[in-house]
């Protein structure tokens, strides 16, 4: 059996729908995907994982000094509540919460800029703001084809920082609030916190001649709200498929773990809730494979590796030799293969990224109408996988060496909030 993209892109049409975190679609996917690999004669099944969730059931801001004016907006889920009469607040503007800005924040209602990220939200919090506002997408959006983005309070703002009232809106909303000189506001935000269920898929191929060394294959197939995800990432989610048909034809030499992750795109909770399980086997691992974006019609290949730098030389020269063209470097990759990275395991991340103004991603326009991606597009890293994947495996001696560099592992400190960035 030969790998096919006509068929990955048919999968990948299927599944062209919103597939967030813990709810039922989400569950559909999984088990669609674990069929798809149970007909392929490949042993799979479901692992479950729990994940704070929040659900938000009411959210206002009504600007009522020097105008009126209600703003639609979206609370944050896991955000703390007002309570019934809400929150009456000064308006601050705190754009990229510099110092000065800091010494404004106190008891206010804040906005700033883009996403609400740690850095950001710790400053607010020890600055004692009363209420967080942020903003998506752009001030030139129209209305009827944007939404306003529903965003979580993660534990990683939560647990060192303390909960805090925390909204967003429309960028244009908040332009118009800045240029008509808001001064007070109103918010109410009602919600309230619970666990849900979310799920892996896992598959495993026994190898032939070497089953104690094991070559970790990994794509996440949720998507966030308003987007059917085909491009982030049901793309690597069907290519994943393709590769597990081929080898369930074509034993490997080398064992191969197959897995779909769940609610990568709240925090990787389904890679880090893997490991964590699977921590004893991880030594066995000696590489993880991660597919995440492809099939972008105008775009550009790339392989970050997170390894020793003798790794990037020879998946390059892979490269070359496949006649793909391709940028292979040193770097870390926000996705699945951070927790495996953080337990020693090196990491490839195929990528086809789209080149500007040619992708969308995290919002409604990731959908099969916006005619961005393509199956031959789709087949670029699907072939590129298949070749790298299939020379992996059938070295005589493992090829990548057991082993992360420093640089690599501050980075991945780093970005999982183990080690400032200052100490780096």
């Amino acid at each position: 059996m030969n790998v096919s993209a006509h068929r990955a892109f048919a999968l990948l049409k299927e599944l062209a729908f919103e597939r967030v975190s813990c709810s039922a679609a989400e569950k559909q996917a999984a088990e669609r995907l674990m069929k798809e690999a149970q007909a392929a004669g490949v042993q799979a099944y479901l692992e479950e994982f729990t994940v704070p969730c929040g659900r938000v059931h009411q959210a206002k801001l009504t600007v009522t000094a020097p105008y009126k004016k209600e703003y639609e907006v979206t609370g944050y889920e896991r955000a703390l509540s007002t309570g019934e009469k809400g929150l009456d607040g000064e308006f601050y503007y705190a754009e990229n919460v510099l110092p000065m800005h800091l010494e404004k924040v106190k008891d206010k209602v804040v906005l700033i800029n883009g996403r609400l990220v740690r850095s950001a939200y710790e400053k607010l919090k020890k600055a004692g703001a009363a209420a967080i506002l942020t903003f998506s997408g752009s001030t030139i959006d129209k209305l009827s084809d944007s939404d306003c983005d529903i965003r979580k309070l993660r534990e990683t703002l939560t647990e060192p920082f303390g909960s805090a009232v925390a909204l967003n809106m429309r960028a244009a909303d908040a332009a118009e609030m800045v240029r008509r000189g808001a001064k007070q506001v109103h918010i109410e935000l009602q919600g309230e916190c619970y666990e849900g269920i979310s799920q892996n898929v896992c598959a495993l191929i026994p190898g032939t001649q070497k089953p104690d060394e094991i070559i970790s294959f990994g794509a996440h197939y949720d998507s966030v709200y308003f987007s059917t995800g085909v491009y982030d990432n049901m793309s690597g989610s069907v290519i994943l498929m393709e590769l597990l048909r081929y080898f369930a034809a074509h034993p490997p030499k080398r064992t191969m773990q197959f897995n779909w992750y769940g609610s990568e795109e709240q925090g990787l909770l389904g890679s880090k809730a893997w490991v964590k399980v699977h921590e004893e086997e991880l030594k066995k691992h000696v590489l993880m494979v991660n597919i995440d974006v492809a099939a972008a019609t105008l775009g550009q290949n790339s392989i970050p590796v997170l390894a020793k730098e003798e790794a990037v030389g020879y998946v390059d020269a892979l490269m070359r030799e496949a006649g793909i063209p391709c940028t292979v470097k040193m770097d870390i990759y926000s996705s699945d293969c951070i927790p495996f990275a953080d337990h020693g395991v090196p990491a490839l991340n195929l990528i086809r990224s789209g080149a500007p103004g040619a992708s969308f991603i995290h919002d409604r326009r990731d959908n099969l109408k916006s005619v961005y991606i393509d199956e031959k597009a789709l087949d670029i890293t699907l072939q590129q996988a298949l070749f790298l994947v299939k020379r992996l495996d059938q070295a005589a001696v493992f090829p990548i060496e057991r082993k992360i560099s420093d640089e690599i592992k501050d980075k991945v400190a780093e970005y999982l909030f183990k080690k400032d960035k200052k100490e780096a």
